[in-house]
């Protein structure tokens, strides 16, 4: 099998907060490689190179990535059978649980010429600003999610569930039927994608690229799109399948997508703010209609335009809050790269590059 890449959000700039799966994922590793200090873009250039030194070696490789900076990595995974987790540990502040056996620590504090760094009187100013930019993006989020909710209730009202109980009873007969694994299923957590300063954003095409069966859930908001891939979750790991749950950008709790990888296949959801059709040159995608059971009144339908209008209102500000946010952090991190000690640098991360 030829090696792979596969990209993925680090983070997610969601109504609930910053979001990270990292945790999860160091869960998944034999060995990972937290590195502490220097958090500017050289930390990013020094996982890009170690991701594309061990893919020449033939390993299959998930990139993740900031985002504040799309470009900018936060983090690689090198796969099965290796399993090694690099990981810029700074910020989000990410620290070990079994130091010097499965966790290592890689300093990089003293890289850093802090006389150079903090006699730069800008910096508090660029810091105090982004805090500011910060704190009113997830205000916005917070507002989008709480106006996200009224939407919800407008479109439950019209909501025929025994309807999609019978087509959930279906998809499963479809997909797993009775087919039970004999061993011990495997859950992992990724993240589809996030609010970025472009805008929503996410990963699938390239979370999907070796996936044959894509079912592109159609559906309301609030009509069960999240609690039934979970549901199908559940099923699949009491028969023994591993699943991926990758989890929505802007609400922390909801689930976007469901991988069996046993079975080639996912479910996801496919309506704003990631709206995709079937490509008709793969044949395994496939419409999975909710739509069908709900039908909203023309009371309901009116009520839902006006929430449409004020949830896109709070999701610009978030996203004009957000450009503002990145671009004092891109100062930010400017400055410590500026004052990074090249050749010591060079000398703590050698070693990462000697791992298989």
């Amino acid at each position: 099998m030829n090696s792979t890449i596969t990209h993925f959000f680090g983070q997610a700039m969601t109504g609930q907060g910053m979001k990270n799966v990292y945790k999860d994922i160091m869960n998944e590793a034999k060995a990972v490689y937290l590195l502490k200090g220097a958090h500017g873009f050289k930390v990013s250039e020094l996982l890009k190179k170690l991701g594309s030194y061990y893919f020449d070696k033939g390993a299959e490789i998930e990139f993740f990535h900031d985002p504040l900076f799309e470009n900018t990595i936060e983090g690689i995974f090198i796969k099965a059978p290796h399993d090694i987790l690099f990981l810029q540990a700074t910020n989000p502040s990410i620290e070990p649980v079994f130091l010097d056996t499965r966790d290592h620590v890689i300093s990089l504090y003293d890289c850093v010429d802090e006389e150079k760094l903090y006699s730069n009187i800008e910096l508090f100013s660029f810091t105090e600003k982004k805090q500011t930019y910060f704190e009113h993006c997830f205000t916005a989020l917070s507002n989008a999610i709480h106006i996200h909710d009224d939407w919800e209730v407008e479109t439950r009202k019209q909501m025929n569930w025994k309807g999609l109980d019978n087509q959930y009873a279906e998809l499963v007969k479809n997909i797993i039927g009775e087919k039970k694994l004999k061993q011990s299923s495997k859950l992992t957590h990724r993240l589809l994608g996030t609010l970025t300063p472009a805008g929503a954003r996410d990963t699938l095409e390239s979370i999907t690229q070796n996936l044959e069966k894509r079912l592109f859930i159609k559906g309301y908001p609030g009509t069960g799109k999240s609690s039934m891939m979970k549901k199908l979750a559940d099923e699949a790991l009491n028969r023994g399948f591993d699943v991926q749950l990758v989890w929505c950008g802007l609400d922390s709790n909801s689930v976007d997508m469901v991988i069996l990888p046993e079975l080639n296949f996912c479910i996801f959801d496919s309506t704003e703010p990631h709206v995709y059709s079937p490509d008709e040159n793969r044949p395994g995608d496939v419409i999975f209609n909710m739509a069908q059971h709900c039908q909203p009144t023309e009371v309901e339908e009116t009520n839902i335009k006006k929430i449409v209008s004020q949830y896109k209102a709070a999701m610009a500000e978030a996203t004009r809050c957000a450009n503002l946010y990145a671009e004092e952090e891109r100062k930010v991190r400017e400055l410590i790269d500026d004052a990074i000690i090249i050749d010591e640098f060079d000398k703590q991360t050698a070693k990462l590059f000697e791992l298989i």
